[in-house]
């Protein structure tokens, strides 16, 4: 019941149609990690409106918001060690969960038939503009734009709530982290984009499902 109740609250929220089987990945994330389930929900959030304040239009704001939900859904596959990992410093088995779950997540979307630009976003969402990223070191115009979209919500949501390894930052100093990678990991562009909307219209504050 739980899951039916969460899955409505959530289409509700973000306007979707019923789509279950992704609810359910969304409550077993949630079952293996909160904080990952959550900060989902928030990166998609901030996903919707970067994509909105973009000009973007209906089904591609919609798979954008997805890809965003679902970036870290690999990560139910990551183990308990490397998820609730306190220190900045990884082993090399804990590099390799943390590099393949991109991998891991787009898999198991595609093998649900989700559309390309979901499956983009969930693949991708940790490859860089000047190719330092994973899993494949894409660069530039490789990287598809809901992956980079993605990212960029992603890089504000973890700077600016508390990480097994650090605490939460300010807005403020949020904004000039994602200065600082602008042109080099993330797209410039989109960081000026993103600031301007946080800027207008504030910070999700949400910290349970909607």
């Amino acid at each position: 019941m739980a899951v039916a109740v969460n899955a409505r609250k959530f289409s509700t929220h973000f306007n979707f149609s019923n789509t279950p089987s992704f609810f359910i990945m969304s409550e077993a994330l949630g079952i293996k990690d909160k904080y990952t389930q959550i900060h989902g929900q928030r990166v998609a959030f901030y996903a919707k409106r970067l994509a909105k304040h973009l000009s973007l239009k209906g089904d591609h704001i919609r798979q954008i918001t997805m890809g965003g939900m679902f970036h870290d859904i690999g990560k139910i596959a990551v183990s308990d060690q490397t998820l609730h990992n306190q220190s900045k410093v990884l082993s090399e088995e804990m590099l390799w969960e943390v590099r393949h779950h991109p991998s891991i997540g787009a898999f198991w979307l595609r093998r649900m038939n989700c559309v390309d630009d979901i499956c983009n976003a969930v693949l991708y969402h940790h490859e860089r503009l000047d190719g330092s990223g994973y899993p494949f070191g894409l660069k530039g115009s490789a990287i598809p734009l809901s992956a980079q979209i993605v990212s960029v919500a992603d890089c504000f949501d973890a700077i600016t709530t508390d990480r097994p390894y650090r605490p939460r930052k300010s807005q403020k100093r949020a904004f000039e982290a994602l200065e600082e990678m602008a042109d080099k990991t993330l797209a410039a562009d989109l960081v000026t984009a993103f600031i301007r909307e946080i800027e207008k219209n504030g910070m999700a504050h949400f910290a349970e499902q909607p």
